[in-house]
């Protein structure tokens, strides 16, 4: 009785990476820009992120955004900045973490 379980797991990973980098590096292309309610589309500015509420609207920070659960979108304050959730699911930032602004969004050339 021959048994194949290595090469099953070999695939498994191996197609679980490839969709895990596929999917990260396309991200950053994706979602530096969102097209709002209305049909606008808003870009995030350089160094900066993007976030959309469930109601549609389109907010941007100088730092990386993220949505929370509540339907508010978080940025960092500094260029290029990092956002993440902590353990009980509060928004931590380099620097502070600020309300994302519609007018901080650049619309596309």
């Amino acid at each position: 009785m021959k048994v194949c379980m290595p090469s099953f797991f070999v695939h498994l990973f191996f197609g679980l990476f490839l969709s895990i980098f596929l999917s990260s590096s396309w991200a950053d292309e994706d979602n530096h820009c969102k097209k709002d309610n209305d049909g606008a589309v808003w870009c995030a500015p350089d160094q900066g992120g993007i976030g959309q509420r469930p109601s549609g609207e389109v907010f941007c920070g100088v730092g990386q955004c993220m949505n929370m659960t509540n339907g508010a979108v978080v940025c960092s304050n500094q260029p290029n900045g990092r956002t993440a959730l902590n353990y009980i699911g509060q928004a931590i930032c380099a620097g502070t973490c600020v309300p994302g602004k519609q007018a901080v969004c650049v619309k596309p050339k």
